[in-house]
C-alpha cells in the first residue's frame, strides 16, 4: 500500500511540475471570473430586482473549467511534441481572448448596472469598439462574423 501511495505521489509530482507554466494563467482565469460573477449579481440586481443565480453560476463555472481543460490540453500536447515555447505562446494568447471576453463582459455588467458612471461607459465604449481584435486578427473576424450572424437573425 506504501508503494502506491509513494506512486501516486510521484505521478502527481511530475505532473503538477510539468502544468506549473499553467499557474499563471489560470489565476488571472479565476480573477476574472470572479470579478465578473460579482458584476453579474450586480447588474441583476440593478436590472432585475433579483440576486444570485445559481444556474448562472454553475453555468460560468462549467466555462471556466472549460477555458482551463483547453489550456491545460493544448499545453500537454505541446509539451509533449516538444514544443514548449509555442505552447506557451498559444497558452497566453488564448488567455488573452478569454480575459479579453471576461473584460468586456464585466465592462456591460457595470455599464448596464451604473450607465451615469463615466469609467464604466468609456471601459465599455473602449471593449465594444473592437480595440484589442485589432492585436488578434483572428478575433477581429470572429467577431465581424458574429455581428453579420446577429443581423441576421434580426
Amino acid at each position: 500500500m506504501d508503494a502506491i501511495k509513494v506512486f501516486l505521489s510521484f505521478v502527481m509530482s511530475a505532473c503538477m511540475a510539468i502544468m506549473h507554466p499553467l499557474l499563471n494563467p489560470v489565476m488571472i482565469l479565476v480573477i476574472l471570473f470572479v470579478l465578473d460573477i460579482a458584476g453579474g449579481i450586480v447588474a441583476d440586481k440593478v436590472m432585475n430586482g433579483v440576486g444570485f443565480s445559481f444556474a448562472k453560476f454553475l453555468k460560468s463555472v462549467a466555462f471556466l473549467f472549460l477555458y482551463v481543460v483547453i489550456i491545460a490540453d493544448i499545453y500537454a500536447i505541446c509539451y509533449l511534441q516538444n514544443d514548449i515555447d509555442e505552447g506557451l505562446l498559444l497558452l497566453k494568447t488564448i488567455t488573452y481572448v478569454c480575459a479579453y471576453f471576461y473584460f468586456s463582459n464585466i465592462a456591460k455588467n457595470f455599464h448596464e448596472s451604473y450607465p451615469e458612471n463615466r469609467f464604466f461607459s468609456f471601459l465599455f465604449f473602449v471593449l465594444s469598439v473592437d480595440i484589442p481584435a485589432n492585436k488578434i486578427p483572428i478575433l477581429q473576424k470572429f467577431l465581424h462574423a458574429e455581428k453579420q450572424e446577429k443581423h441576421g437573425k434580426n
